[in-house]
């Protein structure tokens, strides 16, 4: 009798943990696809956000060529901007995102305001168009 008594209280603890782990599971699971729906592409938003307004930074730290995509260096080829070098002062005054990975900023350098236009190639952002707007 003693042993029948031992046999059903494990098999209740037993029981009693799996179905701890099995809601323990259906939690998590619950969780994970909150997050994914909501929060992650928010956080994949911000995260390319900010690697294009580090390339930005970086090109208006050096005004090199080498962030320039083709179509900026026919603009540039045509005189439609000129790169300043040396530039001690910009500041960025407005982020907008566009179609197909593209991001425009309003940065104003100096006394002029540009409006610029980075798109991804190949997983890393160059400047696409720059407009000086003043």
């Amino acid at each position: 009798m003693l042993d029948s008594l031992d046999k059903k209280g494990v098999l209740k603890a037993m029981s009693v943990a799996l179905v701890a782990a099995i809601l323990g599971i259906a939690v998590l699971g619950w969780q994970y696809n909150r997050l994914e729906k909501k929060q992650l592409p928010a956080l994949e938003e911000k995260i390319e956000r900010n690697s294009a307004q580090d390339v930005l930074r970086r090109f208006l730290e050096t005004r090199a060529d080498i962030f320039l995509t083709e179509r900026a260096m026919e603009q540039k080829s045509k005189g439609e901007f000129i790169l300043e070098d040396n530039v001690k002062y910009y500041e960025i005054l407005k982020t907008d995102k566009l179609a197909d990975d593209n991001y425009q900023f309003s940065v104003k350098v100096g006394d002029f305001t540009e409006i610029i236009i980075l798109t991804k190639i190949l997983g890393s952002y160059y400047v696409d168009s720059i407009e000086t707007a003043g």
